[in-house]
């Protein structure tokens, strides 16, 4: 008979994930999570998560595979701290492009796996023309420079904070620095050996008890 506390909350959609099944009999929890990162996705991911908690489903370890081509640095910042801060073990596949923003999120987890044909790429934080006004002060625009300069920069210290310990060739600041400015991509092989992976192996995703995070799906949400 399953348990009270392996119960997937029927309050699920209200947090803005899906699942196939209405039950999780194993602790494990599968994410399939092909999205641009966002603050949206931020909020619906890390509410999951703890509605979960707060439920006492008692999940031992989340299985993420990733794919995304970036987005907000600035959530994906708040990601990696949230999935670095919380007490379940954690282990994350790259399962094809993880890029930009999305590399800070993905060094977050404890274990980190990529496909056989999978690539990372980091490049300089950009700023949309059309955020900024149609008529900027130096001032105005120093500061959105300052911004821009600090974001790359926590960005980079995690990288390099985060390959050390897994790579045989560890990522200087100056390495990384100069990875940024001039837009670079990197191989299964190159993730690696440089530690942004641990290994490089195919999962295997079950059938059942999957959360599905994706562009569409937040597309059908408010805000």
């Amino acid at each position: 008979m399953e348990e009270e506390s392996d119960k997937v909350p029927a309050s699920l959609p209200k947090v803005g994930l899906t699942t196939s099944q209405t039950s999780v009999p194993e602790k494990v929890q599968h994410i399939w999570c092909s999205v641009e990162i966002s603050k949206k996705m931020e909020d619906v991911l890390i509410g999951w998560i703890l509605q979960q908690a707060q439920n006492n489903v008692g999940i031992t370890e989340y299985v993420v595979y990733l794919s995304t081509t970036g987005g907000n640095p600035f959530a994906s910042i708040s990601l990696y701290n949230f999935i670095k801060s919380i007490p379940q073990k954690t282990t994350v596949y790259n399962m094809g492009t993880v890029a930009s923003a999305g590399v800070p999120f993905f060094l977050g987890f404890e274990s980190r796996v990529g496909v056989p044909d999978c690539s990372f790429m980091v490049h300089q934080t950009a700023m949309s023309k059309s955020s900024l006004p149609e008529n900027i002060t130096v001032f105005e625009m120093d500061t959105q420079k300052t911004n821009l300069e600090a974001t790359d920069d926590k960005s980079q210290k995690i990288i390099v904070k985060e390959t050390a310990s897994h790579g045989t060739e560890n990522l200087t600041a100056a390495t990384i620095k100069s990875a940024f400015l001039k837009t670079t991509y990197y191989d299964a092989n190159e993730a690696q050996k440089l530690g942004f992976i641990d290994k490089i192996e195919l999962p295997n995703i079950p059938g059942t008890g999957v959360l599905y995070l994706t562009d569409q799906y937040l597309a059908t949400l408010p805000g």
